[in-house]
């Protein structure tokens, strides 16, 4: 390691492993002050043992992996963040690097730009597919606007609200499935009523609408044409909070004085009715990926 100041530091890696042979890489982290600050590092080995992977299919022996981060804030409430993970292959992580692998066994590449305001908030997302053997939903781009829950005047009524439009592209792992990619623009809008009663019980309805605009599917082999789905949801969330303390409680080694058990149960009933399309007839962007 070499720490040449505080604005430059510097980690060089030569590591042999007995079945494995030599991996080399080094890490560079760095802050540019105005400018941003980030971290670049790279990774390379010839792999004496690769094996096979989980569909029999071999590894390749050369193998790396690059990652770039870099981080701006322009101002207290402005965030950019560009972050590229590239990798030889979706293994190369588990085989050594396991800490991360089980943190995040498919890391993302993205640029994100983020703004907040005091009830709202602005954020632009790019995310490409960077490594072909991991599934991705490629947003190029997708832009989002949200409006936090906010009391609506003086009444005791509260609004929330979450905007979004972006071009999309599902590109499967290896080409395994043809790719698809569509527009999409969503506009969901709820009202709530929180109420208390005895002082204790907290109840909350809530009403809202989303709709959501699909253009026509992109791809080879798709079918679906223009789409405007419409979905109502309704639905109340009832809780309470109950706490006991015991004064007599007392431990030097863990520093504890006293000791408060928290209990809080609560209920929530959500009432969504069959929508107009449904999701056969929709193009699908956000399905669970392996992160």
């Amino acid at each position: 390691s070499w720490y040449f100041s505080e604005r430059l530091e510097t980690d060089l890696h030569l590591d042999y492993r007995q079945q494995r042979g030599v991996g080399l890489g080094a890490d560079v982290s760095y802050d540019l002050g105005p400018a941003g600050s980030g971290r670049l590092g790279g990774y390379h080995l010839r792999d004496e043992d690769p094996g096979r992977d989980a569909a029999g299919n071999a590894v390749p022996d050369d193998r790396h992996r690059l990652r770039f981060t870099h981080e701006l804030r322009p101002s207290p409430n402005t965030l950019a963040r560009v972050v590229v993970r590239e990798q030889s292959d979706a293994l190369v992580l588990r085989d050594f690097f396991e800490p991360e692998y089980r943190g995040n066994p498919q890391p993302d590449s993205f640029l994100e730009i983020d703004r907040q305001f005091s009830n709202f908030g602005l954020s632009l997302l790019a995310r490409p597919q960077i490594n072909e053997f991991f599934e991705t939903v490629e947003r190029l781009p997708d832009l989002k606007f949200v409006g936090y829950r906010q009391q609506i005047g003086t009444s005791p009524l509260y609004y929330e609200s979450d905007n979004s439009a972006g071009w999309f592209r599902r590109r499967f792992a290896n080409g395994a499935q043809p790719d698809y990619a569509a527009m999409r623009l969503d506009s969901f809008h709820q009202v709530l009523l929180p109420q208390t009663y005895f002082g204790w019980l907290h109840v909350t309805p809530r009403a809202g609408g989303r709709y959501t605009h699909y253009g026509e599917t992109d791809g080879f082999g798709t079918t679906l044409e223009d789409q405007d789905r419409w979905v109502f949801n309704t639905g109340m969330e009832v809780s309470f909070k109950a706490s006991r303390v015991w004064k007599d409680a007392h431990s030097r080694l863990l520093d504890i004085h006293e000791l408060r058990h928290i209990v809080e149960p609560s209920v929530n009933y959500v009432y969504v009715p069959s929508p107009n399309a449904t999701p056969d007839q929709l193009p699908q962007f956000d399905q669970r990926l392996p992160s």
